[in-house]
């Protein structure tokens, strides 16, 4: 009779068995030059996240969705990308190439997860706007670069007026992606007080006066302004930034949020600054790859559970998920486990 062997699936600390372990002192215990070390959480970021151009934080909305928590997880999303539903649909996804499970078996299904979510919550979401100011910024072009900067000004409780050459949102994307998708995106940001303004005469001086800022989508007007520096969306214009990306969604929505951070900072009286780097990223080869099966991914995602199945397939790079690893396997007993996250001593 041949006995099969029965997989156990080990996801936190919680899962593991009972077992008798030591708290007293023996050469686990260091002493002399050992005495004052103490181990560290080290500061790193994933590859999927740094391949982003948005920043997503990529393996905090998979932990809280492989947590149960769906909702919470794309909201978690909408922190750096305001639009989940069109980038999940329309993205390149370089997250994906950059996924170090593709050196495993396959890479984890992070753009179907982000269109997934992001879907779950467009009819839920709500700009939660900062008391109003008295100040007003012009946006020349309703694209998804130009719609990005809105959402980010209309946030701070700026008077924001779109000016399009269609009329409508999104004018870049139209067509390409469900009408359902761009017209719910647009009502949100009109609730919040955006005005959408048919025009294709207005130029830069003009608005310039009129306008505290002005941010010019050179994806709708390529040859508009020059922008000096990417970084900060600049333009040889006072209080005028630019932003705009024809290739990659994800660039087009980040030159926008950009260019809208740089007015902002504007209208405070302080200099606009780039974002900072992120730290090392985590390579393949420092994974403790014994601790994950080899599970093929799920290419489309219909419900909660795929999804969270899904999810679980995600190394976590550089981000601690309380697996409880490092408690459980620490050779020095150096950590304690106190509600759900590891403490050094």
């Amino acid at each position: 009779m041949e006995i099969k062997a029965k997989e156990v699936v080990i996801k936190s600390e919680k899962d593991l068995p009972e077992a008798p372990i030591s708290q007293g002192f023996s050469l686990v215990k260091k002493t002399g030059t050992w005495r004052n070390v103490r181990p560290v959480m080290a500061t790193r970021s994933a590859p999927c996240q740094n391949a982003c151009p948005l920043r997503v934080e990529i393996p905090a909305f998979i932990d809280l969705l492989t947590k149960a928590q769906p909702e919470k997880a794309a909201f978690e999303i909408l922190k750096q990308n305001p639009f989940p539903s069109i980038t999940g649909r329309l993205c390149p996804a370089k997250c994906e190439i950059g996924c170090n499970r593709n050196k495993y078996d396959e890479k984890v299904s992070i753009k179907e997860l982000e269109r997934f979510l992001g879907d779950l919550v467009l009819e839920k979401k709500e700009l939660k706007v900062q008391k109003k100011q008295d100040k007003k910024v012009a946006i020349l072009g309703a694209s998804t670069a130009g719609m990005a900067a809105a959402y980010r000004l209309l946030l701070d409780g700026i008077d924001v007026t779109v000016f399009s050459q269609t009329g409508v949102s999104f004018e870049d994307i139209r067509g390409k992606i469900e009408s359902k998708i761009v017209d719910t995106e647009e009502k949100l940001l009109k609730d919040a007080g955006l005005k959408i303004v048919k025009e294709t005469n207005k130029d830069i001086d003009t608005l310039s006066k009129e306008f505290d800022g002005v941010f010019v989508a050179t994806d709708i007007y390529p040859d508009l302004v020059k922008i000096k520096d990417p970084k900060i969306g600049s333009t040889d214009y006072k209080n005028v930034f630019a932003g705009g990306d024809t290739k990659d969604i994800s660039k087009n929505i980040k030159t926008g949020l950009t260019g809208a951070n740089s007015i902002i900072s504007i209208l405070k009286g302080e200099e606009p600054q780039p974002e900072p780097r992120l730290p090392r990223v985590v390579s393949y080869k420092e994974i403790v790859v014994n601790y994950f099966n080899h599970i093929p991914a799920i290419k489309e995602i219909r419900t909660v559970e795929e999804a969270i199945k899904e999810g679980d397939r995600c190394f976590s790079c550089g981000y601690c998920n309380s697996c409880g690893n490092c408690y459980i396997f620490c050779p020095d007993a150096a950590i304690n486990w106190v509600n759900d996250q590891p403490e050094f001593i």
